[in-house]
């Protein structure tokens, strides 16, 4: 079964912003009580891991009493806000910008004398709230033909609720209009919703079916499965891939899938994998190739085998020997550290990929004991080249294994929560070049600093951009559960974009050191080599943005396998200079 995912499902700027405050709140208040008032968003399973770590809700203002309180994501009447303050111990506005735009809006024309008409569901969370501002003249209505029995009111104002049906809501203006031509229209959709809706309705007419996931009790999901049904196309709403008959959908070639705005991408992800599984398992037609890719990205295969190689690329770029040891000590080193820190981290991890936490923890023994393997296998390998390449390698297995230990006081950062290396701003997507530059450039090489340090040091920062390159692309891939847990990686803090453009220079940069080197005779003609593994990168980044959702862990391997190409041409290239 071939399945189109829509680049925009999954959480809007509005629920991410409101579940980034309430897991901040869990790090910096902790032990004490968190309540939102009423559901966060509307998606259950969201709801259970904020209730895992200890972020419980309230049905009625009682409940809040001498609790920290987290306003919802849809907003609350000013009404029950001031009672909150009153009562609770402190309240944490998570409010959505945009429901907080149309707020101000009803409460600046309300306060003018107008009525106030709103177009959305009279018992949603946000429709309730916007109520609240109305002072006492505002009107719910959901249908245009509604429009017809409001009263000649002389002032009026019009709105919709952020995750409105663009073409009910265009039908409501049409009478709204006609019926009081000197009445007041604003278009207060949000535009995440504009953009979902418009791109089912793109996908409907390239699909077989469509399936959307959310909420049953989410607004905005229910508008997109509405739309998606408009569009004559056989639709289905579901929470999760559980809610799915394979029988019934394996009838047809082609389906779609979008998601709500409060949908994370694991869920989105686990629903496209039960689609692309039907067909394998009905009509034996296997995706086996995406499985094995996938099974290298889980074993962490894929970036030891690319470190590895990645000493004969260098190698072969500056034209000093290595052995194989080297390459294995080093692949070593890669397996060992990024296992463990997948074990440390595992938060983000079950974030972003449940299945793959799963997995890690179904094998929790082997890893862990592969990796414990691995490190002294790294460690025995590099004492075997001398003294220095093991208290080098013995420095590098203790920093990447306190990466996500707490080794520092709360008392020292006050203004940020860094307890551990991991939290420090940007620390992933540097720290990790920056060990694979140093394991694989200079460890390999300590016997050659009389003779080669000039090559070596001008190696140092090619590998370490292309690595930056590599990591970005994978922090890319990461980038929910990443802001979910709070970690800063480069991609949260600069946001996508910004990251891009970054990682394009990163590129330029490489490419024009690599030609510099070979002009100044610090690199072998091998630098040639290096140009089109940058590029490769570069393209990475402009067509992997709307599979992200659905090949994450093939993405993640096929990226490593740019190094890994680069690798065993170097590994050729210097098995050629042999003869």
């Amino acid at each position: 079964m071939k399945v189109l995912v829509a680049e925009t499902a999954g959480f809007c700027r509005g629920v991410r912003t409101a579940l980034e405050m309430t897991l901040e709140a869990t790090r910096s208040k902790p032990g004490e009580p968190l309540r939102t008032f009423g559901p966060l968003i509307h998606n259950r399973q969201v709801l259970a891991m904020l209730e895992q770590r200890g972020v419980t809700e309230a049905r009625d203002l009682e409940e809040c009493r001498d609790q920290w309180v987290i306003v919802r994501a849809h907003g609350i009447p000013p009404d029950q806000r001031r009672r909150l303050k009153q009562i609770g111990r402190g309240l944490i506005d998570a409010t959505c910008k945009r429901v907080a735009r149309v707020q101000a809006i009803i409460r600046k024309h309300a306060r003018k004398g107008y009525h106030i008409v709103i177009a959305g569901d009279e018992d949603h969370a946000e429709v309730i709230g916007l109520m609240g501002y109305a002072e006492g003249r505002g009107t719910v209505i959901r249908k245009p033909e509604q429009v017809d029995t409001l009263p000649a009111w002389d002032q009026v104002l019009l709105v919709a609720q952020t995750t409105q049906n663009e073409e009910v809501f265009q039908a409501i203006v049409d009478r709204f209009r006609k019926k009081f031509p000197h009445g007041i229209v604003e278009n207060t959709i949000c535009n995440a919703t504009h953009d979902r809706q418009r791109e089912v309705r793109e996908l409907c007419r390239q699909v077989d079916a469509m399936v959307i996931v959310g909420g049953y009790h989410s607004g905005n999901t229910v508008r997109l499965a509405e739309v998606a049904r408009e569009c004559g196309v056989p639709t289905y709403h579901v929470e999760t891939e559980k809610d799915l008959d394979p029988g019934r959908m394996a009838r047809y070639a082609t389906v779609g899938v979008s998601a709500g705005a409060s949908t994370p991408n694991w869920m989105i992800r686990n629903v496209v994998r039960f689609l692309e599984g039907i067909e394998w398992e009905l009509e034996d037609k296997g995706t086996g190739w995406k499985r094995l890719l996938e099974m290298l990205a889980y074993n962490n295969l894929g970036c030891s085998l690319a470190a590895g190689l990645l000493v004969a690329a260098v190698s072969a770029l500056t034209g000093l020997p290595i052995q194989l040891p080297h390459m294995i000590m080093a692949a070593a080193y890669a397996f060992s550290m990024h296992t463990l820190n997948r074990y440390l981290d595992h938060e983000a991890l079950k974030l972003n990929d449940p299945e793959r936490a799963a997995f890690y923890q179904r094998w929790r023994k082997v890893f862990t004991t592969a990796s414990i393997l691995s490190a002294l296998s790294a460690l025995l390998l590099a004492a075997g080249q001398g003294p220095w390449s093991a208290i080098v390698l013995l420095l590098l297995l203790a920093f990447g294994s306190l990466y996500a230990v707490p080794i520092f006081e709360r008392r020292f950062f006050t203004q940020r929560n860094i307890l551990t290396i991991k939290d420090i701003p940007g620390s992933k997507t540097f720290m990790v070049p920056l060990a694979w530059a140093c394991v694989t450039v200079w460890v390999p090489h300590l016997h050659h600093l009389t003779d080669g340090f000039g090559r070596l040091l001008w190696a140092f920062p090619l590998v370490f951009l292309l690595v930056l390159l590599r990591t970005a692309l994978l922090d890319c891939l990461d980038i929910q559960g990443d802001r979910l847990v709070g970690r800063e990686t480069i991609v949260v803090l600069l946001g996508e974009h910004k990251t891009m453009r970054l990682l394009l220079t990163a590129a330029v940069a490489l490419a024009v050191l690599l030609v510099a080197g070979l002009r100044l005779g610090l690199t072998t003609s091998f630098a040639l080599f290096w140009l089109p593994a940058a590029a490769a990168y570069g393209v990475f980044a402009k067509v992997s943005r709307g599979k992200r959702l659905k090949d994450a862990p093939v993405l993640e391997t096929m990226i490593e396998l740019v190094i890994v190409a680069l690798g065993v041409l170097g590994a050729f290239w210097l098995w050629m200079e042999s003869f």
